[in-house]
């Protein structure tokens, strides 16, 4: 009954960015589901206040995924307090919005360390720290396998997520480490709620999706968890998209016509 009711007991997870957003979400459904969670994020008073509403089985740890010394401290950790990690969700990152003529080079660089440095980082810390096999998710984004205009440095740093992704997935698979990355469309989050996406159409954009409505930060975390278990077990190397089917096709609008 246990393993029906908490399949994911005896799972020890690290989940970045879990201070909020999808990373949050993320960390309140694996802990619900039996994991032993370790929440890290650079927002420290979100992250220990989120790890206290969910109890015994989560734990807050500041985690700057650019920097080298912050993965090394939190693996050790782990291991020192008999949780060394079996899943490995990376999920930290923000978003800025430019055309790429507006863009800063300070700016790019921002959204490549971030996302793309903060993945390798991830990727290679998983490489040395299961050592008995596990699952890593990449969260890249449906900007990072369709290209838009005024993301292009975020969309550059997506794309190579998915890029990275893959090829820890081929060198891992013998190891027992699956790794795969979700790619979400637009979500209700913190970052498409700050100002720089004020301007953009929301309503159009929500008639543009096939299922007419954004997606939820839950929604995300039920398929990173599906990537995180065993029914998951023979994928690896998988971009799955959660994008209410933006990225299926395109559907021809129909004139909106008005009641009397």
């Amino acid at each position: 009954m246990d393993e029906i009711a908490e399949p994911l007991r005896g799972v020890n997870a690290l989940v970045t960015g879990a201070s909020g957003g999808i990373g949050g979400a993320t960390a309140e459904l694996l802990v619900d589901r039996g994991a032993t969670v370790y929440l890290t994020d650079v927002d420290d008073d979100a992250g220990r206040a989120r790890a206290a509403r969910l109890g015994p089985g989560a734990h807050y740890r500041r985690l700057d995924v650019t920097a080298e010394s912050d993965w090394a401290a939190v693996v050790s950790e782990m291991r020192w307090a008999g949780h060394p990690p079996n899943v490995l969700v990376n999920s930290a990152g923000t978003a800025m919005k430019a055309a790429l003529e507006n863009t800063t080079l300070e700016q790019f660089r921002t959204m490549i360390d971030q996302h793309l440095v903060g993945t390798f980082l991830a990727l290679r810390t998983a490489a040395t720290a299961m050592r008995e096999g596990g699952a890593v998710v990449t969260v890249s984004s449906l900007r990072g396998v369709l290209a838009t205009a005024e993301l292009g440095a975020y969309g550059a740093a997506k794309f190579g997520v998915r890029a990275l992704t893959k090829v820890a997935a081929l060198e891992l698979a013998q190891r027992g480490i699956r790794v795969n990355s979700v790619c979400p469309g637009s979500v209700a989050t913190e970052i498409t709620a700050s100002a720089g996406f004020a301007n953009d159409d929301i309503d159009a954009y929500v008639r543009s999706i096939p299922m007419r409505r954004r997606g939820t930060p839950a929604e995300v975390a039920g398929v990173i968890a599906f990537l995180a278990c065993a029914d998951s077990a023979y994928m690896t190397g998988a971009d799955l998209l959660v994008d209410g089917g933006i990225s299926a096709g395109v559907h021809t609008p129909k004139k909106q016509t008005q009641k009397a």
